[in-house]
Protein backbone atom coordinates (compact mmCIF):
# COMPACT_ATOMS: atom_id res chain seq x y z
CA UNK A 1 0.00 0.00 0.00
CA UNK A 2 1.47 3.54 -1.20
CA UNK A 3 0.30 5.05 2.58
CA UNK A 4 2.25 2.50 4.50
CA UNK A 5 5.53 3.25 2.14
CA UNK A 6 5.05 6.78 2.41
CA UNK A 7 4.39 6.76 6.06
CA UNK A 8 7.42 4.35 6.86
CA UNK A 9 9.89 5.47 4.03
CA UNK A 10 9.53 9.18 3.76
CA UNK A 11 10.79 10.50 0.40
CA UNK A 12 12.20 13.41 1.94
CA UNK A 13 14.55 11.08 4.02
CA UNK A 14 18.07 11.41 3.85
CA UNK A 15 19.67 7.89 2.61
CA UNK A 16 22.99 6.73 3.09
CA UNK A 17 25.04 5.89 -0.99
CA UNK A 18 23.54 2.41 -1.47
CA UNK A 19 21.31 2.04 0.48
CA UNK A 20 17.55 1.97 0.63
CA UNK A 21 14.64 2.41 3.45
CA UNK A 22 12.91 -1.21 4.56
CA UNK A 23 9.52 -1.32 6.36
CA UNK A 24 8.45 -3.96 8.43
CA UNK A 25 5.55 -5.00 8.26
CA UNK A 26 5.57 -5.30 4.34
CA UNK A 27 4.31 -1.91 2.73
CA UNK A 28 1.67 -4.29 0.37
CA UNK A 29 -0.09 -5.46 3.95
CA UNK A 30 -3.12 -3.68 5.59
CA UNK A 31 -0.77 -3.50 8.46
CA UNK A 32 1.94 -0.86 9.06
CA UNK A 33 1.44 2.85 9.93
CA UNK A 34 -1.50 2.97 7.80
CA UNK A 35 -3.23 1.03 10.61
CA UNK A 36 -1.97 3.30 12.86
CA UNK A 37 1.19 3.75 15.51
CA UNK A 38 4.17 4.65 15.33
CA UNK A 39 7.86 4.75 13.43
CA UNK A 40 10.42 2.93 14.80
CA UNK A 41 13.74 2.09 14.21
CA UNK A 42 17.18 0.40 16.32
CA UNK A 43 20.72 1.04 16.35
CA UNK A 44 22.64 0.41 13.47
CA UNK A 45 19.79 1.30 10.67
CA UNK A 46 21.26 4.73 9.84
CA UNK A 47 18.06 6.21 10.61
CA UNK A 48 18.67 9.71 13.31
CA UNK A 49 15.69 10.98 15.26
CA UNK A 50 13.78 7.89 14.91
CA UNK A 51 12.99 6.15 18.41
CA UNK A 52 13.56 3.11 19.20
CA UNK A 53 9.97 1.17 20.69
CA UNK A 54 7.67 -1.58 20.35
CA UNK A 55 3.91 -2.00 20.14
CA UNK A 56 1.40 -3.67 18.38
CA UNK A 57 0.98 -1.04 16.02
CA UNK A 58 3.16 0.87 14.14
CA UNK A 59 5.84 0.26 11.36
CA UNK A 60 9.89 -0.30 11.82
CA UNK A 61 12.13 0.90 9.38
CA UNK A 62 15.84 0.72 8.91
CA UNK A 63 18.16 0.89 6.08
CA UNK A 64 19.81 -1.74 4.11
CA UNK A 65 21.08 -2.13 0.99
CA UNK A 66 18.93 -1.21 -2.35
CA UNK A 67 20.10 -4.66 -4.42
CA UNK A 68 18.56 -6.45 -0.91
CA UNK A 69 15.34 -4.23 -1.20
CA UNK A 70 15.02 -4.65 -4.90
CA UNK A 71 15.59 -8.39 -4.39
CA UNK A 72 12.60 -8.40 -1.80
CA UNK A 73 10.74 -6.47 -3.58
CA UNK A 74 10.87 -9.11 -6.37
CA UNK A 75 10.38 -12.03 -4.17
CA UNK A 76 7.04 -10.53 -3.06
CA UNK A 77 5.49 -9.58 -6.56
CA UNK A 78 6.51 -13.12 -7.63
CA UNK A 79 5.07 -14.68 -4.74
CA UNK A 80 1.39 -12.51 -5.29
CA UNK A 81 1.90 -13.14 -8.68
CA UNK A 82 2.56 -17.02 -8.37
CA UNK A 83 -0.33 -17.67 -5.40
CA UNK A 84 -2.91 -14.90 -7.33
CA UNK A 85 -2.93 -12.78 -4.39
CA UNK A 86 -5.29 -10.06 -4.71
CA UNK A 87 -5.12 -6.81 -2.44
CA UNK A 88 -7.17 -7.48 0.70
CA UNK A 89 -6.36 -11.33 0.78
CA UNK A 90 -4.80 -12.53 4.12
CA UNK A 91 -1.52 -14.43 4.31
CA UNK A 92 1.10 -14.85 6.65
CA UNK A 93 4.96 -13.63 7.16
CA UNK A 94 6.65 -16.70 8.76
CA UNK A 95 10.11 -16.00 9.97
CA UNK A 96 13.08 -18.85 11.21
CA UNK A 97 14.02 -21.86 9.75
Amino acid sequence: MKRNRDLARPRDESRPQGKSCDEYPLATSKEGLSAGGKRRSFSGCSIPGVPSRTGAKGASACMISASDQNYQGGMNSSFYKAERMLDGDPYRVLIGD
